[in-house]
């Protein structure tokens, strides 16, 4: 066995059909972070799961914000001080996992984020006027989860009583009115995009119709200045078109699911990988 198979690719939380893709040029190893457990000693970085002892010579990370675990930014930051090749790299990651420093990039990036009311301390919300339609989004969650739209009094009663129970920070946007949802994924230089369509208000969820388009310049424009920004292997940046034809931004995100794109997008993640791994 050569120097380079003999190398392992841990995959964090990564979908089945990877592995196929590297099996002849790591040794491949699946690990959960729910469940694994994570050591820096003498400069070698090793994880622990399923009974196994696993050295880690480089991460494959496939675990978004979907729902952050307590240590989910201690493990990043450990494969981070270790100089282990991660892809994307843990600085790239961390920024997604409160979404308001998400939200800043973006902004501050000059792209059109949606405007919010912030709210930190839950017995504030009772001081606010209802703005309806209104959505309010709890906590960095992605992928659609803790988040509701709000189209009556007794929905928004019922809010202000529902994030009492919470001890995190919560936005309150204004409803829009969308044609549709616009995708756009970067791996290194290339960028693909795709228009979704949900049977629920929220595109991504419920029934999901999705087909392949060329992105609008200025969404690849938008797209390219949080790649450089970031300097991220892998970004999607999610978009609601108007019927006026405007763009707002609702979030980025550095694991981003693939479902709806071409196969050359997997193929362009397989030669990622490889090019940044040792």
């Amino acid at each position: 066995m050569s120097d380079l198979m003999s190398k392992t690719l841990v995959i964090v939380n990564g979908e089945d059909f990877w592995e196929a893709h590297f099996k002849d040029t790591f040794e491949v190893h699946h690990v959960r972070l729910q469940t694994s457990k994570w050591m820096l000693h003498d400069d070698i970085l090793f994880v622990y799961d399923s009974g196994m002892r696993i050295r880690v010579d480089n991460v494959f990370w496939r675990i978004g914000a979907i729902q952050p675990y307590p240590h989910h930014q201690v493990v990043l930051e450990l494969i981070r001080f270790s100089g282990v090749p991660c892809i994307n790299h843990p600085k790239v990651m961390l920024e997604d996992l409160n979404r308001w420093t998400m939200l800043n990039n973006l902004k501050e990036l000059g792209l059109p984020v949606v405007p919010f009311t912030g709210v930190v301390g839950s017995l504030l919300a009772s001081q606010l006027s209802p703005p309806l339609p209104s959505v309010i989004k709890v906590g960095s969650y992605h992928a659609g989860y803790g988040k509701m739209k709000l189209d009556t009094i007794d929905q928004w009663q019922d809010m202000t009583d529902f994030v009492f129970a919470t001890d995190g920070y919560f936005t309150i946007e204004p409803y829009i009115e969308y044609k549709r949802d616009i995708r756009c994924l970067a791996v290194g230089e290339r960028i693909w995009a795709i228009a979704r369509n949900g049977s629920r208000w929220k595109t991504n969820s419920g029934i999901v119709d999705t087909h392949a388009i060329s992105a609008p310049d200025r969404l690849y424009d938008y797209t390219k200045r949080v790649v450089d920004f970031l300097n991220a292997d892998i970004i999607a940046i999610d978009f609601l078109e108007t019927h006026e034809g405007e763009y707002i931004v609702l979030e980025s995100n550095s694991v981003p699911g693939i479902s709806g794109f071409p196969e050359a997008v997997v193929n362009a993640i397989v030669d990622r990988v490889k090019l940044k791994t040792r």
